[in-house]
């Protein structure tokens, strides 16, 4: 049994951060770049047609980035092991 414990203490070590990896991490992100998102939808469903919709603003929009200087800024964070800024907002949506 002993002969497990490096393989096990290998298994829960950190996966260590590459600019790849931060850079697919960031792109994810970088929709919220100007703290403005959103989304519409519409279909058909048995009970007749439908429309959905979201908007999401955070405190961003006092400070918006391209998303160039975005994903920038993002993998320069985490190639530093810096922590995420805080950001707060609201999000919107419905259905009709």
């Amino acid at each position: 049994m002993l002969f497990l414990l490096p393989l096990v203490a290998t298994a829960c070590a950190p996966v260590p951060m590459t600019p790849e990896r931060a850079a697919r991490q960031c792109r994810a992100e970088a929709s919220q770049a100007d703290g403005i998102s959103g989304s519409v939808g519409a279909g058909v469903s048995n009970r007749g047609s439908f429309g959905t919709g979201s908007i999401t603003i955070t405190n961003r929009v006092f400070n918006p980035q391209t998303e160039a200087e975005f994903v920038a800024d993002c993998i320069a964070r985490r190639m530093e092991g810096r922590p995420e800024p805080t950001t707060f907002g609201v999000s919107i949506g419905g259905r009709t």
